[in-house]
């Protein structure tokens, strides 16, 4: 089998790397398509050593964006056509149902993202096979949309696949006893942010006193993950300076996650670290976490976050008390990857398998 995926965000190769390792492992060939942002997709396929292409890079503005589609079209096309796959993989994105309307290949998209109006709007009708988390709140129906129980970071950090590399903690001058807490804030430049405002804009002295007070009263480790903006020289100390591959152990080790990152927030539920999500939208994934697990809570006011930051922080048992939670969690939850790589070998039949028994999944817990 070969399977030609693309990615356009960070995150987006995590969840395919198991799959597509075991497609070669069994002889196949995966080959990566990127359209980079933040500079570090690149970085990350070829930390895993799967052969790949940047096409293009992401554009900030929508006439940007727009003016951008034509090339990346192409591109994507060019390179259908030179690797010859059987099937493609990627996100729902307007690009990859365009370059896929040229052909007659199966295209398997996922979407968890509820504001991706304009995404899947102009994506849909080329998608094959839609895969939606069941915490995915928006009405969506149709032959082509399969539901799964789990979140996309479970794709990478469940515990069948995921071991933390606890060696970015001497790498960091920290020790696994101390209190660390990562902020993350984003540019907000994705299709589905056009119209908001990181709040860091507004915020920077009350973002530094924040840091002044738990380091003082909690002796915090606080680190900024600035990839995607920047921030003065008053934080020039706190900014994390690592390789993108190590983010997500780092991440893993934490005591605490605060951003306006809901992918962070979700791979720090999935990894039983507490969170707290600065979003004025909402996300149903961590509707999920947050409701029916209790493993963080999402805000649009930042003095409310900085103040449960710190309840969270007088919990002498907030470690093991999220442990629980984590084992919960993934105890009733489908390991994704394990999902997605059946779903992806044995198409088509495994798409008709899960439109006639949903619970069809459930073996792979």
């Amino acid at each position: 089998m070969k399977i030609l995926i693309i990615v356009y965000h960070p995150v987006d190769p995590y969840i395919i790397f198991e799959t597509a390792r075991k497609i070669e492992e069994n002889g196949g060939k995966a080959f990566f398509v990127i359209i980079e942002k933040e500079g570090i997709i690149k970085d990350i396929v070829d930390s895993y050593n799967f052969d790949n292409e940047v096409i293009g890079e992401t554009k900030i503005s929508f006439s940007g964006k727009i003016f951008n589609t034509f090339r990346i079209v192409y591109s994507i096309n060019r390179r259908i056509n030179r690797f010859k796959p059987d099937l493609i993989f990627s996100p729902a994105s307007p690009y990859t149902s365009l370059a896929c309307r040229f052909n007659k290949l199966p295209l398997i998209c996922w979407e968890d993202t509820e504001t991706a109006t304009f995404n899947y709007k102009y994506s849909n009708k080329r998608i094959d096979s839609l895969l939606l988390t069941e915490s995915y709140y928006r009405e969506l129906s149709g032959e082509n949309v399969i539901r799964f129980n789990g979140y996309k970071e479970m794709a990478y950090l469940h515990p069948n696949v995921f071991k933390p590399d606890n060696s970015i903690l001497k790498e960091l001058n920290l020790k696994a006893t101390d209190i660390i807490i990562l902020l993350r804030f984003s540019a907000l430049n994705s299709m589905h942010d056009i119209g908001f405002e990181s709040e860091v804009l507004n915020n920077e002295d009350k973002i530094l006193s924040f840091i002044k007070r738990v380091e003082k009263l909690y002796d915090a480790k606080v680190f900024i993950s600035v990839t995607e903006r920047d921030l003065d020289e008053r934080f020039d100390n706190f900014k994390l300076r690592i390789n993108p591959s190590k983010y997500i152990h780092l991440l893993a080790n934490c005591t605490l996650y605060i951003g306006e990152g809901t992918t962070t927030a979700s791979e720090a539920g999935v990894l039983g670290v507490p969170w707290i999500n600065i979003q004025r939208t909402k996300r149903g994934y961590l509707i999920d976490q947050e409701e029916n697990y209790g493993l963080g809570l999402r805000t649009d006011d930042m003095d409310f976050a900085f103040q449960k930051a710190e309840e969270f922080l007088k919990n002498d048992n907030l470690k093991s008390d999220w442990k629980l939670k984590k084992a919960k969690l993934i105890s009733d939850k489908t390991d994704v990857s394990a999902f997605f790589t059946w779903f992806i070998i044995n198409y088509p039949e495994s798409h008709k398998i899960m439109k006639e028994n949903p619970n069809y999944q459930n073996q792979f817990k």
